[in-house]
């Protein structure tokens, strides 16, 4: 592995981690910064394509309280200016049902295909694949 690939993979992670950064800081500017302007997102039930779109679906993190979106491992394969990773996230969700508190747990895969832009790196598709969901009242409250 040379200096340019470990360069590479340092934006790389950088990148799935700014996305994580979005929904919990809910800084939806980011989104032009983490994905190409032709990118497609896909998850159960929906595909969505550009940053406007991309955007809009992000916002409808707002009917939680709070997140926490951890990335964990991240792999990828870098093929000069294009590159295909998996990358393992928990989604903490803070809600109310019933007027108590709960937190709902995803885990998740994302499937990654990445771009060199003149930029830098951008998604430019992502699946999210959700492993397991538990949704439960926070213990104390």
């Amino acid at each position: 592995m040379d200096l340019a690939e470990i360069a590479d993979r340092i934006a790389l992670r950088e990148l799935v981690e700014r996305y994580a950064q979005i929904p919990d800081d809910r800084n939806y500017d980011l989104v032009a910064d983490v994905f190409a302007a032709d990118a497609t997102l896909v998850g159960p039930g929906f595909e969505l394509t550009g940053h406007g779109a991309i955007r809009a679906a992000m916002q409808s993190i707002e009917q939680y309280s709070a997140t926490l979106h951890c990335v964990h491992n991240h792999l990828v394969e870098i093929d000069g200016d294009r590159a295909r990773g998996e990358t393992w996230c928990i989604a903490n969700h803070l809600h109310e049902v019933d007027g108590r508190p709960h937190k709902l747990d995803w885990g998740i895969r994302y499937q990654d295909r990445y771009r060199r832009e003149p930029a830098g790196w951008r998604i430019s598709r992502r699946e999210l694949r959700v492993v397991f969901e538990q949704d439960a009242p926070l213990q104390g409250s």
